[in-house]
């Protein structure tokens, strides 16, 4: 469980609990640049990408931006919609609900809870959010793209859940890194972009499919030699560096 999820387990409600002990945890810090590349890079009229698919039924994302941390919690339906839970550290320690919203993948389809604060500002800030747990899901679903190193769940963790008679959360969660090595679609020969960065291929249209056919973006090139940014330039020392991630 990661950090702020195992925070947020010791101190929540026994249904908060169950919740959280059935999911699936990534922690993506390490992803942040590519995943605010694609943002900057893609248009925003292609909708949701079909491959922002979870890795399970519950699956939270966790990063730490700006010295906080934030979490998504994310939750698969029945009905084809992924619904997102956004949580943010504050500088009390307290941890509070920002939004709650869903998306459907591979179309434009969102809905965003009003909270009881309703306003243009969350309104903005929950569409953002969206697409960035889209940007994070391409990244980690992009084959051999991602290495995924297990970290025990904090012991705290499973000794609250035993005391509540809680099902014991998943013993492991996942810290994500970029894989060493070339990477590309499956349409890459592999030796055009061996010398190159890792970079993005934005989003495109082809009309050849039909008329309004996107194809998804992906990120291909050799990420021994670093990471190439062509839309995301890092404007604070508090956002991870643009480089190498591994």
């Amino acid at each position: 469980m990661t950090p702020l999820a195992a925070k947020l387990f010791r101190t929540a409600d026994e249904d908060t609990q169950r919740r959280l002990a059935s999911a699936q945890f990534f922690e993506c810090t390490s992803l942040t640049p590519l995943a605010l590349e694609m943002l900057k890079a893609d248009d925003a009229e292609s909708g949701f990408s079909s491959n922002a698919q979870l890795p399970a039924p519950k699956t939270l994302i966790e990063i730490l931006l700006k010295g906080k941390r934030i979490a998504f919690f994310c939750q698969q339906h029945e009905e084809g919609h992924v619904s997102v839970h956004a949580m943010a550290e504050q500088n009390d320690g307290h941890i509070h609900i920002s939004w709650r919203a869903t998306f459907t993948p591979g179309s434009g389809q969102i809905s965003i809870d009003d909270l009881g604060t309703a306003s243009p500002d969350r309104e903005a800030a929950a569409t953002i959010g969206l697409i960035f747990v889209e940007k994070f899901l391409c990244i980690i679903n992009q084959p051999g793209l991602v290495e995924r190193r297990t970290k025990d769940t904090d012991k705290r963790v499973m000794r609250e859940a035993k005391a509540h008679a809680i099902e014991q959360p998943r013993p492991q969660w996942h810290e994500c890194y970029i894989r060493p090595g070339v990477h590309g679609s499956g349409n890459d020969s592999g030796e055009s972009h061996r010398e190159h960065k890792l970079h993005y291929v934005r989003k495109h249209r082809k009309p050849s499919l039909g008329p309004d056919r996107w194809i998804d973006g992906y990120w291909r090139g050799n990420a021994d030699l670093g990471i190439y940014h062509k839309y995301y330039v890092a404007q604070t020392s508090d956002l991870p560096a643009p480089t190498r991630t591994f």
